[in-house]
């Protein structure tokens, strides 16, 4: 599998020195290439690009973001759709969006859907989940605080959100840990049981 996304920071385009704007088109000129080099299309004198791929056409490819224009690049290009974290009722909007591209760019079927929730367990939990969300998405102003309010900080919080993304169309739910301690793991798998 092959997620890809535009990201929301100017700060991950620095290394590579692009700007920002024009990155929806230039990400859409990059998933048609990749198509074609999947697909086995020859270049010049050196034939096809890469091995064949395992899988006929390319990995699966699940394309993110929550604009519509995210999700008509989803419906075009990809074998499903990611939302890079959220709660569920904001899921379970979006999910419906992505039918109804899905739908408009004449698919058959239904995407697969792919969603992030951040959570942090333990004593300390809300602590963590504050300190390190306000820090990563501290480029957001205020809205950060409301990124990190959305984390998961009980096992309650953790089976609700994994029963609510479910019951919206969530196909698989990735739980990102908002600390580093090793500890997350198995508190994870503890709450999950």
């Amino acid at each position: 599998m092959l997620a890809v996304g535009l990201g929301g920071r100017d700060d991950d385009y620095e290394a590579s020195g692009l700007p920002t704007t024009g990155r929806g088109r230039r990400l859409e000129e990059l998933l048609e290439e990749l198509k074609r080099i999947w697909s086995g299309e020859e270049r010049g004198y050196a034939g096809a690009i890469g091995p064949t791929p395992a899988r006929e056409g390319g990995p699966e490819l699940i394309v993110g973001g929550h604009d519509e224009a995210a999700l008509r690049r989803a419906a075009r290009f990809g074998d499903g759709w990611i939302m890079g974290g959220g709660t569920p009722e904001m899921f379970a909007q979006l999910a419906g969006a992505i039918d109804q591209a899905w739908q408009a760019a004449g698919r058959s079927g239904k995407p697969r859907k792919l969603s992030l929730a951040y959570f942090a367990l333990g004593p300390r939990a809300r602590e963590q989940a504050d300190a390190y969300m306000k820090h990563y998405y501290g480029w957001l102003g205020e809205t950060a605080d409301q990124i990190a309010a959305s984390a998961a900080v009980s096992e309650e919080m953790v089976r609700g959100y994994v029963a609510a993304f479910e019951q919206s169309g969530c196909d698989e739910l990735i739980l990102i840990p908002s600390s580093s301690e090793l500890d997350q793991v198995t508190l994870l798998a503890q709450a999950v049981k």
